[in-house]
C-alpha cells in the first residue's frame, strides 16, 4: 500500500471482505458441525457421498437411559423388568406377586410400564402409577386386566382396544 497509494481504499476494501468472509465460513462450518456432534458421526451434512438417516437411528430413552414404548400415541417408561404378577381368583385385578397367590394364576417375566411425564421428575417415577404391563412376548396388557382377561386377549392374538377392550 505504500508503493500505491491511489489503490489505497481498494485494498482496505479487499482486506475487508477477506475478513468478513473468513468469519462467515468459519461460523457457517460452525453450524454445519452441531448436527454431526448431536447425532453422531454417521450424519452426511455437508459432506460428499451417502449417509444414512439419523432419526432412524435415534432411541427413545427417558432420563435415566430406560426404555420407551409408545400407546395411542401416549409414552410410557418400562420401570421394572423380571417382575412377577398374580391373582388370586380369576376375576381379581393382576398385582405384584407377594404374600399368598394360586401358583397357577401367575404371570412371570413382566415389564410395568409408567407415564412418561411422571418418570421424568425427582422420585423418577417411584410413586407413578403402573398403567400396563408387558409380558415376555411383548404383549401389553392394562394394569386393570383380570388374569381371566389376559388369557382371553392373549389368546386371541393380543388385541384390545382402550374404549370397551
Amino acid at each position: 500500500m505504500s508503493i500505491e497509494p491511489d489503490n489505497k481504499a481498494k485494498y482496505i476494501k479487499l482486506i475487508k471482505n477477506t475478513i468478513i468472509a473468513s468469519i462467515l465460513i468459519t461460523l457457517s462450518l460452525s453450524l454445519l458441525q452441531i448436527p454431526k456432534d448431536f447425532f453422531g458421526d454417521a450424519v452426511g451434512v455437508a459432506d460428499e457421498g451417502t449417509a444414512d438417516v439419523t432419526f432412524a437411528k435415534i432411541e427413545d430413552k427417558d432420563c435415566q437411559g430406560r426404555e420407551t414404548v409408545n400407546i395411542d400415541g401416549k409414552r410410557y417408561v418400562v420401570t421394572d423388568t423380571g417382575k412377577k404378577i398374580a391373582a388370586l381368583s380369576e376375576n381379581e385385578s393382576l398385582h405384584e406377586a407377594f404374600g399368598l397367590y394360586s401358583a397357577d394364576k401367575v404371570i412371570e417375566n413382566v415389564s410395568y410400564l409408567r407415564p412418561f411425564n411422571e418418570c421424568q421428575g425427582f422420585w423418577k417415577g417411584y410413586y407413578a402409577d403402573i398403567e400396563y404391563y408387558r409380558d415376555e412376548d411383548g404383549f401389553i396388557f392394562p394394569a386393570s386386566f383380570t388374569y381371566s382377561e389376559y388369557v382371553l386377549y392373549k389368546g386371541n392374538g393380543g388385541t384390545f382396544t382402550n374404549n370397551g377392550r
